[in-house]
């Protein structure tokens, strides 16, 4: 009987290999069939999976944003769903460059958005996993704002967008050495103190 193969199995062994690569590389320098050779196939055979370099680049982003949702589900095991302060921090922490995983995924990440500031297809899909993210903080914001431990004052979408900007000139930083990863979490906790602290101050009056 001819092979079964698991299509979704060798997609993932794609991507992983492009991962593996570019880490070395930069996103930027990746080819084909620098990738097909990682990966212990032909050219040929990675282009029944991924036709052009575009394609290969949107199934990677998808799987680093996989792997992004299933450390951040790791880290909010362990907190209790009525924490909103713990469990938004959980989730900011995941998008900053804390151990090796993710700041190769960070630097990945970098690479992609400067490709789809100058590809159009590349620039949507780039955009909706932004408008995701956002979502995702928004309503993590919006239940905190609900449950008195931010600010009324507060709009869940404009902190939102804040958060996102905040971490990407953060990791920008790391990678750059202008701070360490040590401080990049203190400084995101500085803000994250500040947007709770609005609460405090509320009660107070």
């Amino acid at each position: 009987m001819p092979k079964q193969v698991d299509h979704d199995v060798r997609r993932t062994a794609i991507a992983q290999a492009l991962w593996r690569v570019a880490k070395v590389r930069g996103l930027e320098r990746v080819s084909l069939r620098e990738v097909a050779a990682e990966a212990g196939m032909s050219l040929g055979q990675l282009q029944h999976y991924f036709s052009s370099r575009q394609d290969l680049m949107r199934f990677a982003m998808e799987f680093i944003r996989r792997k992004n949702i299933e450390r951040a589900t790791e880290r909010l095991a362990g907190v209790d769903d009525a924490d909103h302060v713990a469990r938004l921090r959980a989730i900011v922490m995941e998008m900053l460059p804390t151990d090796e995983e993710s700041r190769v995924g960070s630097l990945l990440n970098i690479d992609f958005m400067l490709e789809a500031a100058r590809n159009d297809e590349l620039r949507e899909h780039a955009r909706q996993r932004m408008a995701a993210l956002r979502g995702l903080l928004e309503g993590q914001i919006a239940l905190a704002v609900q449950a008195g431990d931010v600010s009324p004052e507060c709009d869940p979408r404009s902190e939102a967008a804040v958060l996102i900007a905040l971490s990407d000139g953060l990791r920008s930083h790391f990678h750059l050495g202008t701070h360490t990863a040590a401080e990049v979490v203190s400084l995101m906790d500085r803000h994250l103190e500040r947007l709770f602290a609005g609460s405090a101050a509320q009660k107070a009056r």
